[in-house]
């Protein structure tokens, strides 16, 4: 008998502003049973009404991470009492990272994992392959973790932009990895290709299936497809991927600047 599993991550956009009650309406559709979510912005405030407010949409318990940026706080949903959450860190970065990474120990009908909801440096290359030497450690064998958020860098499969033109030269910092004369080579996945090399299974590379994207629709100073939203698997959890997928439907194209990524598990 196999418990299934359904984890998604979602970058609100500026807290969601307006869009919250649609998003949090759409993600309800999505049945999920843990949710990561980014830019929980201005969510702390009123007593963290507007995070009860969404938990309450989902009918779901949340934790809340507090960002050392921008106020681009940290949210992580469980369905109670179905998933439980025996420990929750905020910060177990230690004030290090550009935004912040949490850890949620949660039970799934007594299933035992570990949640690590993340949102990286969106700046450069650089500062994102220094903060996932955090998490390495976490992809060690057995280890039964799921690390997910808006990573900022492409997957190992994705493929490469062919005319890096369309993005305007002032951002190219953001996506390329810097060469030593000071110009661009191609995409930076520095810290995506340490992530895997410590054993993370990327399930879209796992599957087979088309990379979807995540990103890159909503503004004409970026408009490029490509997945910044990841849900990663260390080891002791890869072997019970049984699918992932995004939902990009107009719908959804107009809540956010991010799809949500979800995976389903059927844990053994």
């Amino acid at each position: 008998m196999t418990t299934t599993v359904r984890l998604g991550t979602y970058n609100l956009l500026n807290g969601g502003g307006e869009r919250w009650r649609a998003q949090a309406e759409f993600l309800r559709a999505q049945n999920l049973d843990v949710l990561c979510l980014q830019e929980a912005k201005r969510w702390d405030e009123g007593g963290y009404a507007r995070m009860l407010g969404f938990a309450e949409l989902l009918g779901m318990q949340a934790q809340f991470a507090p960002s050392n940026s921008h106020n681009c706080h940290l949210v992580t949903l469980y369905r109670w009492p179905r998933v439980r959450c025996t420990a929750f860190h905020p910060d177990v970065a230690e004030g290090t990272f550009h935004h912040a990474v949490s850890r949620a120990h949660l039970t799934v009908d007594g299933h035992e994992l570990t949640v690590l909801n993340t949102h990286l440096a969106p700046f450069n290359g650089s500062s994102r392959a220094r903060e996932v030497d955090w998490l390495t450690e976490y992809g060690a064998a057995g280890r039964r973790v799921v690390l997910a958020g808006d990573l900022n860098v492409q997957g190992l499969v994705d493929e490469e932009l062919e005319d890096w033109g369309v993005i305007p030269a002032a951002l190219h910092s953001r996506h390329r990895s810097q060469l030593p004369d000071g110009s661009y080579g191609g995409s930076d996945r520095l810290a995506m290709a340490k992530l895997v090399n410590a054993g993370f299974t990327d399930p879209v590379a796992a599957l087979g299936i088309p990379v979807p994207r995540t990103a890159g629709y909503w503004s004409d100073a970026e408009r490029w497809d490509h997945r910044s939203d990841h849900i990663l698997l260390a080891p002791g959890l890869a072997p019970a991927l049984t699918g992932c997928e995004v939902p990009d439907t107009e719908e959804a194209r107009g809540l956010s600047d991010h799809l949500p990524f979800i995976v389903t598990l059927e844990l053994p």
